[in-house]
């Protein structure tokens, strides 16, 4: 007669050994994944925020006054706009100066130089912005599964500022004006 042998304990080892070898590492590496994809789309959305700003050229502040939007200096500028971006987005423990951002125009301008501010572009004209953070600013993990020094995005845009319109005169016409209606 065969006796079988006592196998109690093997099957409660086998899958400790199997979830701590192979199912938790590729956790962590799905869960490290995942961060790096949701980073990428956070820092993609910032330098639309920004190419969005500098698109405009310039805007109008609370004196109703025409202002002149700047790449890095002044207020408004790209660079504050996409700060402001990553901050409000939860990355929070970015200093501005860890995130980098480079607004360049594509083209020349009629001189053959290439502007460095987006209130020097004319319409149509196209420009780049391009975002980069470091990587161990916005990480959850410190295994180095994933372990890339920076992440960047850089999107290309095209100069929607109004084309100029001259001057008609002082006076606005009147002829739509019904003098029987009291304003």
């Amino acid at each position: 007669m065969l006796r079988r042998t006592q196998r109690r304990g093997v099957a409660a080892v086998e899958l400790a050994l199997v979830t701590l070898f192979f199912v938790l590492p590729v956790l962590i590496g799905v869960w490290e994944v995942g961060r790096m994809i949701e980073v990428q789309q956070v820092l993609a959305n910032s330098a639309r925020d920004g190419a969005r700003l500098a698109a405009q050229g310039y805007t109008v502040n609370l004196t109703g006054s025409p202002t002149e939007i700047m790449a890095s200096s002044g207020t408004p500028n790209v660079h504050d706009a996409v700060y402001q971006y990553l901050v409000a987005a939860g990355f929070s423990n970015l200093s501005s100066s860890d995130v980098s951002v480079t607004f360049k125009f594509l083209t020349a301008d009629s001189s053959g130089a290439f502007p460095t501010d987006p209130y020097q572009g004319v319409k149509g004209e196209l420009f780049s912005v391009s975002v980069s953070i470091p990587w161990d600013k916005v990480k959850w993990v410190n295994l180095g599964i994933l372990n890339p020094k920076t992440l960047s995005y850089t999107v290309t845009w095209q100069m929607l500022v109004d084309d100029p319109f001259p001057r008609v005169g002082n006076t606005l016409p009147t002829w739509w004006i019904d003098p029987n209606t009291e304003y």
